[in-house]
């Protein structure tokens, strides 16, 4: 999603500007919200489309893994049953064969993870940019002067969570 150790030591500085920064009269009339942004961004309807297709790719990737897993069985099974009938050669042939078969599982694993994970990142990504501009927006429109994320605080009053409405606005925008 976002770099997620540049954000946190950021909102860490922000939360002691915040606590430590401010007296009490001039805290007393800022406007703060916070919003839980895994469960604004888990919750809408295009983080959701992206995951059953993330989903869907992962259960192709996996049928495509076990089709040549299956394949990889059987030749060793074929190998070990005939391997005393064989000549040297040929046997030596079939154990190339199947090495071969093992590296392009192998490659095609990891060739299956690093699209996933790339998937996923374009899903965060996309995500991530409109929840950014939602929350500005947001926060100017309603007269914020501070929206911090959920994680920062240890107890914060419920009255002001705007996550729903956050979840709403990405929701509503294409």
């Amino acid at each position: 999603m976002l770099k997620k150790a540049g954000v946190r030591s950021l909102l860490i500085a922000a939360g002691a500007v915040f606590v430590f920064g401010f007296s009490t009269a001039q805290a007393e009339g800022l406007k703060i919200g916070y919003v839980d942004m895994k469960s604004a961004i888990d919750n809408t309807a295009d983080y959701q489309r992206g995951m059953k297709r993330l989903k869907a790719m992962q259960e192709q990737k996996v049928k495509e893994l076990q089709t040549l897993g299956a394949q990889i069985s059987q030749q060793e099974k074929d190998l070990l049953g005939q391997s005393m009938a064989m000549s040297p050669d040929r046997l030596a042939q079939k154990q190339q064969d199947l090495k071969s078969m093992r590296t392009e599982f192998q490659r095609k694993q990891q060739d299956a993870q690093e699209d996933l994970s790339a998937e996923k990142n374009r899903l965060d990504m996309a995500i991530g940019g409109k929840f950014q501009a939602v929350v500005s927006t947001y926060g100017k429109q309603k007269g914020f002067d501070m929206i911090m994320p959920r994680p920062m605080f240890l107890y914060v009053d419920p009255k002001h969570d705007i996550t729903g409405d956050i979840t709403k606005l990405l929701d509503a925008k294409k």
